[in-house]
């Protein structure tokens, strides 16, 4: 069973119960204005790519003026400075910024546990069209990734531009509960901003997911969206619960004594999770489902650096 999965009973054969194509177009455009007003943090590193608007790590021929150095053979002489071998004798050459476009990558959690509840559906669909909103805006190179349990499906641009990823995400296979996404294995382009939204109620260690998400030289961020249930369930006496993976269902009764060991385990997991992204250099960030968009990521995204304002 997912740790804090269990908030309502669903049948495992049910399509994931993702908002309806209107809703989601709604969702979309909400997340374009989010996208206005808050951004992924692009512009703190220095990126290798095509041609695009943010700094990269060389030296290219935009206007924006770096520095000298001496003249090598090999170097382009359009960059030689002419005024200064007119006063010196020696060649020099101006460097100028190189300007790039970012690469970021998406990876989505379509687990169940992320839409067996209405709230933090949207809060997951909204953090997604966000994502990728934020990165089409800044000119990136976006892919997006699909992750359920060991499968991953990747997914064309036009798929989210239209909407089809929900029903892609409906047709993938039910999964094990406790089997984390094996980020290892799914291709990743090298030295990618990765933007990773789960949330992270796997029992399994994290630090071999959060390796795996910044190999290659890449650099991540976690957005977790979250349910209040989760946190502090108000479950009291018989209770039926259901994994919302694999539709299993037990019977437990529940009294504050077991209410208190839940809830230290749910701290205590996430604790886990946060030293291991510190250790990992990943920011990472609950996002509530319950607040305004703007309001949740100003709690833990907009602090630790995961989400930035423009």
């Amino acid at each position: 069973m997912r740790c804090g999965s269990i908030s309502r009973i669903s049948n495992p054969a049910d399509p994931v119960p993702l908002p309806d194509p209107a809703e989601l177009n709604r969702l979309a455009a909400r997340a374009r204005a989010h996208a206005g007003m808050f951004t992924l943090p692009l512009r703190d590193r220095n990126w290798r790519g095509n041609a695009g608007e943010f700094a990269g790590s060389g030296v290219g021929s935009s206007l924006d003026f770096q520095d000298h150095r001496s003249y090598v053979p090999g170097d382009d002489p359009r960059h030689i400075n002419w005024q200064a071998y007119a006063r010196s004798g020696h060649y020099s050459l101006k460097l100028y910024r190189e300007e790039v476009r970012p690469v970021v990558e998406i990876l989505l959690d379509v687990s169940e546990s992320m839409f067996a509840d209405e709230e933090k559906a949207r809060r997951v669909v909204e953090l997604f069209y966000f994502a990728f909103a934020s990165a089409e805006q800044a000119g990136a190179s976006t892919a997006v990734t699909l992750l359920k349990g060991p499968r991953w499906k990747a997914l064309e641009r036009g798929s989210v531009l239209g909407h089809g990823w929900a029903a892609i995400a409906a047709e993938l296979p039910v999964t094990e509960a406790a089997a984390p996404p094996p980020l290892g294995e799914v291709p990743l382009r090298s030295r990618a901003l990765r933007v990773l939204i789960s949330d992270l109620l796997f029992p399994a260690s994290p630090e071999p997911m959060l390796r795996g998400l910044v190999r290659e030289f890449g650099r991540a961020i976690v957005l977790a969206p979250y349910i209040d249930a989760e946190a502090t369930p108000d479950w009291s006496g018989n209770c039926e619960f259901v994994d919302t993976e694999s539709g299993t269902l037990h019977q437990r009764r529940v009294d504050p004594s077991l209410l208190r060991r839940y809830a230290d385990a749910y701290r205590d997991h996430f604790s886990r999770w946060k030293a291991a992204a510190l250790r990992n250099r990943t920011p990472l960030a609950k996002v509530p489902s319950a607040p305004r968009f703007e309001d949740a990521v100003k709690l833990e995204a907009i602090p630790g650096g995961v989400v930035l304002f423009t």
